[in-house]
């Protein structure tokens, strides 16, 4: 998609902090952090939401996991962290993403912190 923030990070036309990348997905800081380390993992193809993955996503998927698994190693979060997938209402930008959230949280309000 031309008009898709995601998809320009993903084909570098657009500025993000990278965290790390595979051929098909890559992880960078999200620009509106909710925790000490908020980072979005997105496959690099444009798939709109959870709801629209397929069987043949799954090479996609298994790539942005280890993705994640890097970046959590790299941050030395595993003691302490949660990967989270918005939809419907609560998804912002229509690419499919995980946020992976670690560390101190901005808010100790945040409903995620009590889930």
């Amino acid at each position: 998609m031309d008009d898709c923030i995601f998809c320009k990070i993903a084909k570098g036309e657009a500025l993000a902090k990278i965290r790390g990348s595979s051929k098909n997905a890559i992880a960078f800081d999200s620009i509106d952090p909710v925790s000490e380390h908020h980072i979005l993992i997105i496959p690099k193809m444009h798939i709109e939401s959870f709801l629209d993955l397929e069987k043949d996503h799954a090479e996609i998927f298994m790539e942005m996991a280890q993705v994640a698994q890097k970046v959590i190693d790299g941050k030395k979060i595993a003691g302490g962290y949660k990967l989270v997938i918005n939809g419907g209402k609560y998804q912002a930008i229509n690419h499919f993403h995980w946020h992976l959230l670690g560390g101190k949280p901005e808010d100790e309000s945040d409903v995620l912190n009590k889930t």
